[in-house]
């Protein structure tokens, strides 16, 4: 049974860290190590995680009851732990450092999911990690959530990456999506799936990925800041054909929104920039069609909100993501 490397990316966000952290550190698989990536926080995120491994801070309770037991009581501490600057991480760090469970690194920077996810995933590759799971730092795991992932991937050697059935953490038993989600070719349309079958993207939430995968894809693409770089690396990972699927008995409970807020004008732009390079990167001479479709979709509801202060934002980042090259 290989290692797992858990990556977990931290901006401004150490309470659900420090909740993500107590239940990862409760599963039954054996063989795993987290890594938390920190974005540049200025909210002394890592002095906050540092001060709870150190178990001079217990997790923050304030979750649903039926989640509760996921996190408290709390595990055993201290956590022994590594700090390294992205530099260090990105060389391997130290190589006594194998059985030390949790790595923290600072970025020292902000430069988006898939610039922050790259740095753990260069770390566990120095390592030589047999799996990355790269979970979203808002989130809750259960205890056989890390075994069924693996359990998946060895049960098809085709398989290259796998998802999770991801609860709502405020609703437990209302799902948000099945493992991932389909998209529009036309419309540009993409959607969580909400019951099992095909899927064209595993959902970044919870995204499981072998080491050939990671071999032959390569990192997510960094030009991707926020949205889309899930679909983006499971669409190069088929191209070199690898499968996809989901564990359906691999749960995760989110924290829905939690990084950029919900339908802000950042979010906005985030989706306008990432859902072009999407587009144009895999649909060729059709790429115009989506793009437009969604573009014009958000304007008129930007509109009918009376949101019109965010209009021409939004245009200007169109025709800047029209003619940014690949």
């Amino acid at each position: 049974m290989g290692t797992v490397y858990v990556i977990l990316l931290n901006w401004n966000g150490w309470k659900d860290t420090i909740n993500c952290l107590e239940s990862v550190f409760r599963t039954n698989y054996p063989h795993f190590r987290v890594i938390v990536c920190d974005n540049l926080s200025t909210d002394n995120s890592i002095e906050k995680i540092k001060e709870w491994a150190d178990g001079k801070m217990t997790g923050n309770t304030d979750v649903h009851e039926k989640l509760r037991p996921l996190v408290s009581p709390p595990v055993p501490k201290p956590v022994r732990f590594v700090q390294y600057t992205r530099e260090q991480a990105e060389a391997g760090g130290d190589e006594s450092d194998k059985e030390v469970p949790l790595v923290l690194v600072r970025n020292g920077s902000n430069s988006g999911y898939s610039a922050g996810n790259n740095v753990g995933i260069r770390y566990a590759q120095k390592k030589g990690a047999a799996y990355v799971w790269l979970l979203n730092n808002d989130t809750i795991v259960t205890p056989a959530t890390l075994k069924e992932l693996v359990y998946r991937l060895q049960t098809d050697s085709k398989t290259g990456l796998v998802g999770a059935l991801v609860y709502l953490a405020s609703e437990p038993s209302r799902i948000q999506t099945f493992g991932g989600g389909r998209i529009h070719p036309v419309l540009g349309i993409d959607r969580f799936a909400l019951e099992p079958g095909n899927v064209d993207f595993i959902s970044g939430i919870s995204l499981f990925i072998r080491r050939e995968t990671l071999e032959q894809t390569g990192l997510l693409d960094e030009k991707f800041f926020f949205y889309w770089e899930d679909a983006d690396y499971c669409r190069r990972a088929q191209k070199k054909g690898w499968t996809i699927a989901v564990a359906a008995n691999a749960v995760v409970y989110h924290r829905h929104s939690a990084s950029v807020g919900k339908q802000s004008l950042k979010s906005d732009l985030f989706k306008v920039s990432s859902l072009t390079r999407y587009f144009k990167k895999h649909y060729k001479w059709r790429w115009m069609i989506p793009v437009k479709v969604q573009v014009l979709g958000m304007l008129a509801k930007r509109c009918w909100r009376r949101q019109f202060n965010r209009l021409i934002p939004i245009l200007k980042e169109f025709l800047r993501a029209l003619f940014r090259k690949i």
